[in-house]
């Protein structure tokens, strides 16, 4: 039971950090608010960038530009 639950929780790992780097930033926001709608309301700017990978001035930048469309 713990070796299947190891394997989960790698392969989970393995699968965020390959989305790390090959999307850009505005597209794992985006997928980001799309898998956790209300979670954002929640956490605060540093927390969201740390999660995304990015600087919190930065997501500040993509939510602007995000915004104005």
């Amino acid at each position: 039971m713990f070796r299947i639950m190891n394997q989960k929780s790698l392969v989970t790992f393995q699968r965020r950090v390959i989305s790390s780097l090959s999307k850009t930033a505005d597209k794992r926001y985006l997928e980001f608010m799309e898998k956790y709608p209300d979670l954002e309301q929640r956490l605060n700017q540093q927390q969201l960038a740390a999660y995304l990978g990015i600087s919190h001035e930065f997501l500040s930048k993509i939510r602007k530009k995000l915004s104005g469309k």
